[in-house]
């Protein structure tokens, strides 16, 4: 990942932790929320590539099963291997953000979630339409997590090893 200094102002403004780490947020405390359980570091790295990406997130849906989604719309998973190993860095520096903020904790078996003595973030304080869309198809994507079964499942049905 290039410092700061060295990224162009568009990269830096998109793909700022903060910015990923409310994404992130959004997805552990609906996905700790269904399942009272804590979050699985591993498909942490699948949250941005589906949800940054305009095509994907315009098409996920509440109304439609993961699985059923990735066969009715195999061409957005299209290189999303790729999308998934550039975003990595980004992910990394949003999961640093939010574990330095207090706002998650990973857990001894190296699961995440929402920092019990963590002030909830507010899903429409400082956000606009595309921002909430982003926040809200979050949402959808720890539901649709915590209903597809296994973290290997999950990484197969996109194409993607871990």
């Amino acid at each position: 990942m290039n410092k700061w200094s060295m990224r162009t102002h568009e990269v830096a403004y998109l793909f700022n932790p903060a910015f990923c780490g409310r994404i992130l947020y959004s997805t552990i405390k609906t996905y700790n929320e269904k399942l009272n359980k804590p979050f699985p570091f591993p498909l942490i790295y699948l949250i941005l590539p589906l949800v940054l990406h305009k095509q994907t997130r315009i098409n996920i849906s509440s109304r439609t099963q993961f699985l059923v989604w990735v066969q009715k719309y195999p061409q957005l998973l299209i290189d999303f291997h790729r999308r998934t190993r550039a975003l990595v860095p980004i992910s990394n520096e949003a999961i640093e953000f939010l574990l330095q903020t207090g706002k998650i904790a990973l857990t001894p078996n190296g699961e995440l979630e929402i920092a019990p003595a963590s002030r909830i973030l507010s899903k429409t304080k400082y956000t606009d339409s595309e921002v909430k869309e982003c926040l809200i198809k979050a949402e959808h994507i720890a539901r649709w997590f915590a209903s597809a079964g296994k973290t290997e499942t999950i990484y197969i049905a996109l194409g993607v090893k871990p």
